[in-house]
């Protein structure tokens, strides 16, 4: 019954969510990988034609995907040492999920495994998503705000980013996205605001 839950929440979403935010359609011999997949509901609804590949941080998300799709292989691990060759995928998606990494290490690892011309497809969160989630949090919830402050500014202005309590989070610019694209090989670079933060952009 729970697959069918997932399933069934999966494809609502998909259908409520704006045209935007949908990953674009490609070719059956296409080669998709998501970052931070979860159960993998994009992947086995955008792309059902073929078998994708998921990476999540979240074992039980990873789990619990295994037992509604055979369409996608799921794989436990982090965007920042993905375990996959060079120049391997033609799209790498990451609906925000890239905010909880460190996102130069993140994006170098993108560009490696993708190949040359391939696609990247990701959404992030502008700076209102952080600052109505504490609104109603309690002093350590404040004190973590602040880090992301504190982070996403130095992302910004540097291009670097520092890790509190052994994770990442940081909202993000178009011109620190755009910067960072462009250092690590990244061409065609586009931006779309709305609820989230589009971005997508072309290895070279």
């Amino acid at each position: 019954m729970r697959h069918i839950i997932v399933k069934s929440c999966g494809s609502h979403a998909i259908q409520l969510t704006p045209p935007i935010y949908c990953p674009p359609p490609l070719p059956v011999s296409s080669k998709v990988l998501d970052i931070g997949c979860g159960a993998g509901q994009t992947l086995a609804l955008a792309y059902p034609d073929r078998v994708s590949f998921g990476i999540d941080i979240d074992f039980d998300a990873l789990s619990l995907g295994r037992t509604f799709t055979d369409r996608v292989c799921f794989v436990c691990g982090k965007a920042e040492a993905l375990p996959w060759p060079n120049d391997h995928f033609d799209l790498v998606i990451a609906r925000v999920s890239l905010v909880y990494t460190n996102i130069n290490t993140s994006l170098r690892e993108i560009h490696r495994v993708l190949k040359q011309g391939g696609d990247l497809w990701v959404t992030l969160h502008p700076f209102p998503f952080p600052w109505r989630q504490v609104k109603s949090s309690n002093y350590k919830g404040w004190i973590f705000f602040a880090y992301i402050v504190l982070n996403s500014a130095l992302f910004h202005l540097a291009g670097k980013q520092f890790p509190f309590l052994g994770r990442y989070e940081s909202f993000q610019t178009e011109g620190s996205m755009s910067r960072a694209l462009t250092r690590t090989g990244f061409r065609n670079i586009s931006f779309k605001r709305g609820r989230h933060f589009l971005v997508t952009a072309r290895s070279e």
